[in-house]
């Protein structure tokens, strides 16, 4: 081996200093870019790393092309974990949060507390997307409240709040922010002004402001409930038969306020002021 450096060295003209040298420069400057190549690497995953919108409005705004409606990722502030939800692009405006829809009965509603805790069913179909994901998503910015209705005929309405809010699981889930109801909404009457600060209330969870009954039991769904007569009840039995109080309602809703076809509710932040 030492007879073959010999030979190299003579054969380029260095002296062995020389190749010492030279092979230090080498392994420093290999080094060098090791530790640089490393470096970039880290740097172009730090800066990969993804930010996700933190309501469907943001996931509106962030394409360059009007996005359609379906299911993307998002972070509202405080999550701990991103979560999907289904956007809906195609109506006032588009950038709607969809947290609920009832479609054809599908899925059953009459669930307990911790299903409307973390959500359940589909978001292409129906769902309630989770009071914990609601809560996240409510108390990040200020939001209005659009809801979509068809009647028992299958005749569209609207109802549509300057605010929507409500609370964690601490308080059970409080409607603590629900504003006026906007004179442009077709529904006919604000079926939800009786329901404000009132606590959510399951076929397990008690929390309604009534003291002879349990009001989610005995309509058979969950809701913002205060008394015996509950005015709306979105989260009812779907085409419940005759049953008035047992099915799916919104108080004066024109045609007939129950055995209500369709519903959507959503959220969207409101401009700044």
């Amino acid at each position: 081996m030492m007879k073959s450096l010999l030979v190299a060295i003579f054969v380029v003209g260095l002296s062995l200093s020389d190749i010492v040298s030279l092979s230090s420069e080498f392994r420093r400057e290999d080094v060098t870019f090791r530790k640089k190549r490393n470096t970039e690497r880290l740097t172009y995953f730090y800066y990969q790393q993804p930010e996700y919108p933190r309501d469907c409005k943001e996931v509106y705004d962030q394409c360059e092309d009007q996005a359609p409606g379906g299911v993307y990722l998002i972070k509202p502030e405080g999550s701990p974990q991103p979560f999907e939800v289904y956007c809906n692009n195609s109506i006032d405006g588009g950038g709607w949060t969809v947290f609920q829809r009832r479609v054809d009965g599908s899925v059953d509603f009459y669930r307990f507390w911790n299903e409307y805790k973390s959500g359940f069913g589909f978001l292409r179909g129906e769902f309630w997307l989770g009071n914990d994901k609601i809560s996240y998503l409510t108390n990040q910015k200020r939001y209005e409240l659009r809801i979509d209705m068809n009647n028992v005929n299958g005749e569209p309405y609207f109802a549509k709040y300057n605010l929507f809010r409500i609370s964690d699981e601490g308080s059970k889930y409080r409607l603590v922010g629900l504003g006026d109801y906007d004179s442009s909404s077709t529904a006919n009457n604000d079926a939800l002004k009786n329901f404000r600060n009132q606590s959510f209330s399951t076929r397990d969870e008690d929390n309604d402001a009534s003291d002879r009954l349990h009001v989610a039991t005995r309509c058979h769904g969950a809701w913002w409930f205060k008394s015996n007569h509950f005015y709306s009840h979105l989260n009812g039995l779907y085409n419940a038969g005759s049953s008035y109080d047992k099915s799916i309602d919104w108080d004066g809703l024109p045609g007939q306020s129950f055995h209500i076809k369709y519903s959507e509710m959503k959220i969207r932040p409101l401009p700044d002021p």
